[in-house]
């Protein structure tokens, strides 16, 4: 398999990083590959399949840019010239990894997302024991123009 990669690789007028380069077995193992972590499951008829959601680490990177727009040296700020910022985060990141199975890590981020912003509006008006709205998302895309990420997989809607 290796030579014959290696071969076409030369035709082509590339070569093969021998230092970078691993073979593995991704049944047994998972790999990260462009900010994806791939990884084979078994899935709910039972059938397996290649597994690709944002790795944690694309979405620790995520969340340490949200915190450095949602935090208290930014309080200053009005929330109009904040929330657009966080939106085009957002919209960004999610126009990446949205090709993939990424409908669990998008709904626990954006439950990360409305909390964070929550209580950077909390503290920006003072508001310290304030208490937890029931609807929050609906307030804060309302209310702040705030960007969901969708939670419905791209390739299901592609096709409806």
């Amino acid at each position: 398999m290796q030579t014959r990669l290696k071969r076409w690789l030369r035709a082509h007028g590339l070569t093969l990083n021998e230092t970078k380069t691993r073979l593995l077995n991704v049944r047994q193992e998972g790999f990260k590959f462009l900010g994806f972590g791939v990884s084979w499951r078994k899935g709910k008829s039972g059938r397996n399949y290649p597994h690709m959601e944002p790795h944690p680490k694309s979405q620790q990177k995520l969340r340490d840019k949200l915190r450095d727009k949602l935090n208290h040296w930014t309080l200053w700020r009005a929330a109009e010239e904040v929330v657009p910022e966080v939106n085009r985060l957002l919209k960004g990141w999610s126009g990446y990894f949205h090709y993939a199975n990424s409908t669990r890590v998008f709904d626990r981020m954006n439950k990360y997302v409305a909390q964070r912003l929550q209580r950077w509006l909390w503290r920006k008006h003072g508001r310290a024991g304030a208490r937890w709205t029931p609807n929050l998302w609906e307030v804060l895309s309302e209310r702040h123009g705030l960007y969901r990420l969708p939670t419905k997989a791209a390739w299901k809607r592609a096709v409806a």
